[in-house]
């Protein structure tokens, strides 16, 4: 008699017989562990024989999943076995050299212990949720189960602020800062102003290697859409771009720069930011209470501001979406380019301006 297929089985045969990009694969394992790590979070709390199945999955359940999405730290601190078990991340960083690094600290100077989840947003649980309600569909749609509890479910509705990203100006003196003092913190500076000339994802930042430079261009397949829309982004290299290059060229590194993970790159950008004096206050959108808050912008800066300065700045002086577009490798009408397309204030100086 064959075994009889549980959940997690049908999920993994979704993850293998459903058509998904590299990247929807990626998010699509984060939100098995998650369950992994909810069935189990679920024994220990109050219900030692709980399972997760088709037939236990209740509108209850989902609001019981949601709220766990949400507040997976409180979890780990409580039940840190579970962790052990299914860990929050299984990323695997570029491979460079082993050295000892300080312990990662919070706000408050405290100690972070390893594997301890970020706290997600509401748009990173309602976008998971999402995913988790498109496997459900299918399994129904395959006739895996007649149960489906997102009917009565209200999945939270994904809420986005204004792009925030640094312009040339503020490019320029984080680059002329002198971090000579911090061979570290000068390379991933380094970094990230040439991800603000070339504009793509730290995904793509990461892959590339001296043959992604042809005829004094970058080039790459965008790997988050690859499989959906195989599009070659090809973007000219200005003279200060080649000159990063040149700086730490290294033939049997074989990656464009010394690249660490993305956790500490970003770690580092923020440092970079701060020695620099990018301090002018923003506004943001909290995504965990959805109220605006003000911060300086070295705290908020990360990898994909670079995306997003490359971006604005190009869309500020021609303002054409589709060419722009060909540059970051947006497709036409894209959603997620149009939150790019913000009008800031010299743009609306210049409408004006046609009024006198």
């Amino acid at each position: 008699m064959p075994k009889e297929e549980s959940f997690f089985d049908v999920m993994e045969k979704y993850l293998s017989s459903h058509k998904l990009s590299e990247f929807r694969q990626k998010n699509f394992k984060v939100i098995v562990r998650c369950l992994r790590r909810f069935e189990l979070f679920k024994r220990k709390q109050d219900n030692k024989g709980f399972k997760l199945s088709f037939s236990t999955l209740s509108l209850d359940v989902l609001h019981q999943i949601e709220d766990f999405l949400a507040n997976e730290r409180d979890a780990f601190l409580k039940y840190p076995k579970i962790y052990e078990e299914f860990p929050y991340s299984v990323k695997v960083g570029v491979k460079t050299p082993k050295r000892k690094r300080p312990p990662t600290v919070d706000e408050d100077g405290n100690i972070v212990p390893k594997g301890m989840p970020n706290p997600r947003g509401q748009n990173t649980v309602a976008d998971m949720m999402l995913r988790f309600r498109s496997f459900i569909i299918w399994a129904n749609d395959n006739e895996y189960t007649t149960n489906n509890p997102f009917k009565k479910y209200t999945v939270g509705e994904i809420v986005y602020g204004t792009p925030i990203y640094i312009n040339n100006d503020e490019r320029n003196k984080l680059l002329e800062t002198d971090l000579s003092d911090n061979k570290e913190l000068e390379t991933q500076r380094d970094i990230f102003v040439f991800q603000c000339l070339i504009g793509c994802r730290v995904s793509d930042l990461y892959k590339m290697t001296y043959k992604s430079i042809i005829d004094n261009a970058i080039e790459y397949i965008p790997r988050k859409t690859k499989e959906d829309r195989a599009i070659t982004v090809r973007v000219p290299l200005s003279d200060t771009a080649k000159q990063l290059i040149d700086k730490y060229k290294d033939y049997e590194r074989g990656t464009l720069f010394p690249f660490n993970t993305e956790q500490d790159y970003n770690r580092k950008i923020k440092e970079a930011f701060k020695r620099a004096g990018l301090d002018r206050m923003v506004t943001t959108l909290d995504q965990q209470t959805r109220d605006e808050v003000q911060r300086p912008l070295y705290e908020i800066v990360s990898s994909h501001m670079a995306r997003r300065s490359f971006i604005g700045n190009i869309y500020k002086k021609v303002k054409d979406p589709n060419l722009v577009g060909a540059l970051s490798g947006h497709k036409e009408g894209s959603k997620a380019f149009a939150r790019y397309r913000t009008i800031d204030d010299d743009m609306k100086k210049e409408l004006i301006g046609m009024l006198e």
